[in-house]
């Protein structure tokens, strides 16, 4: 498969996009979306969870849990999700999570798939 269909449509040097890749950009701009951005879809994206007083323990499992509704909701080539903090290795406010999940491959068979983000205010990014 040659990504999703917006990979294909804004692929203007008709270069293959790696499945694995497709994802990771779709959940980038699905994770970097707030919820009430995109009219169509009000729920679209990750809540505003900036306004909310909880304890970083409560932030941490409100936000696992936002980010792997999102992914349930709108990755369809992604199954079984399960998201979870990671201990940030510094002490600024970066918050860093592992998804894992099953990815649906084209003949109907599953492979483990596993990506680590970073959240730093408005901003999603890739995490080693």
């Amino acid at each position: 498969m040659n990504g999703s269909l917006f990979d294909r449509l804004t692929n203007t040097e008709n270069l293959i996009i790696d499945e694995d890749e497709s994802i990771r950009r779709h959940l980038l701009r699905l994770l970097t979306a707030r919820a009430g951005s995109v009219q169509a879809l009000p729920d679209y994206g990750l809540p505003d969870l900036n306004n909310l007083l909880l304890s970083k323990a409560e932030l941490l499992r409100a936000i696992c849990l936002a980010i792997q509704t999102c992914i349930s909701k709108y990755e369809p080539r992604l199954i079984d999700s399960k998201v979870s903090a990671l201990p940030s290795s510094d002490t600024s406010i970066n918050l860093v999570f592992n998804i894992q999940a099953q990815k649906l491959n084209t003949d109907g068979s599953s492979a483990p798939w596993r990506w680590n983000i970073m959240l730093n205010g408005q901003n999603v990014q890739e995490s080693s």
